[in-house]
């Protein structure tokens, strides 16, 4: 039987069609595969900030011994020793060692300066309003190595705090706490990352 020639025709242009569907469906899919596997390996360079990965490699502990304190405020070195140790304990791969002798690492660091000085004051001329300045030098030592691994020199920082004259004292240590956070968080983010 023969086929008349517009039916051959449309029969021809259905498979055509049909073909084409199946490529483009095809190569959608593809390009949408291939858009997934970029997307997975995009390295725009973040990452969790914080894994300790510019450490050296074969560290596994650190000491952080009290730090030395030249102001007149012994409870400064508690309050910072503590958070830093605190912190890295967090924020690290690295365990914390009693003693310097069994460490990997040890940050060593020095309380230089600590002030509190009035930046408000009240109706009645008092001051209602301090701020706590407190300077610290740091440096992070490879005993493994026994080289230098990471220094800074006159880190401040500072915290404003509110208070009345009654309360002037645990005002004051709430704010060394708070100052001891904002130190510690900022010295394991710099020595994880090596800024």
């Amino acid at each position: 039987m023969l086929v008349p020639y517009s039916k051959f025709s449309t029969i021809f242009k259905k498979k055509i069609c049909y073909l084409r569907d199946l490529y483009c469906e095809a190569m959608k899919h593809f390009t949408w595969l291939l858009l997934l596997i970029c997307l997975l390996n995009l390295q725009c360079g973040y990452r969790l900030a914080g894994l300790g990965r510019n450490l050296p490699a074969a560290a596994q502990t650190i000491a952080i011994p009290d730090f030395k304190n030249e102001t007149s405020r012994q409870q400064a070195v508690r309050f910072v020793t503590a958070a830093i140790q605190e912190e890295f304990i967090k924020r690290s791969r690295l365990r914390l060692s009693e003693s310097i002798e069994n460490a990997d690492l040890v940050l060593e660091g020095k309380i230089s300066a600590f002030e509190t000085v009035p930046v408000g004051y009240g109706d009645s001329g008092s001051a209602n309003q301090f701020e706590l300045r407190i300077s610290i030098h740091v440096r992070l030592i490879d005993m493994k190595k026994n080289e230098l691994f990471y220094e800074r020199n006159g880190l401040v920082f500072r915290e404003t705090y509110e208070t009345d004259t009654i309360d002037f004292f645990s005002q004051e240590t709430d704010s060394l706490l708070e100052i001891a956070s904002h130190f510690a968080s900022s010295i394991v983010t710099s020595i994880l990352d090596n800024f």
